[in-house]
């Protein structure tokens, strides 16, 4: 291993140390995996392809809320740090808020996981 791969690594893991802190909390972790699988929303759109027939590949709030066993203020938080993980991006359509999975993120993360070691 050389200086260069340290480095390399070290501004990789620095980069992805906030995913893994948003991640590593179970309920936030189940509340990610709610969004990322289109969180069983009431309605799904055959024809859009959409979450509830609004924002394409986001699933509105009020459907994760129905979801997860914790008080609204604790999903919002859950969201909130998500969110500054750069995780989850959320839309306001009308009254509605949709939140849906960055997949920027993703393959950040995956990046990390295929760094050469040499």
């Amino acid at each position: 291993m050389t200086i260069e791969w340290f480095e390399r690594t070290q501004a990789a893991v620095e980069d992805i140390i906030p995913i893994f802190r948003a991640l590593a909390d179970p309920m936030r972790l189940a509340v990610f995996e709610c969004i990322r699988g289109c969180g069983g929303a009431a309605g799904y759109e055959l024809e859009t392809g959409c979450c509830d027939g609004g924002l394409e590949g986001g699933v509105s709030l009020c459907d994760i809320r129905c979801r997860m066993p914790c008080a609204a203020s604790t999903l919002t938080h859950h969201l909130n740090v998500l969110r500054a993980a750069g995780l989850i991006e959320t839309e306001k359509q009308g009254r509605v808020v949709y939140a849906r999975i960055r997949t920027e993120a993703l393959a950040q993360t995956a990046g990390f996981f295929t760094l050469e070691t040499k």
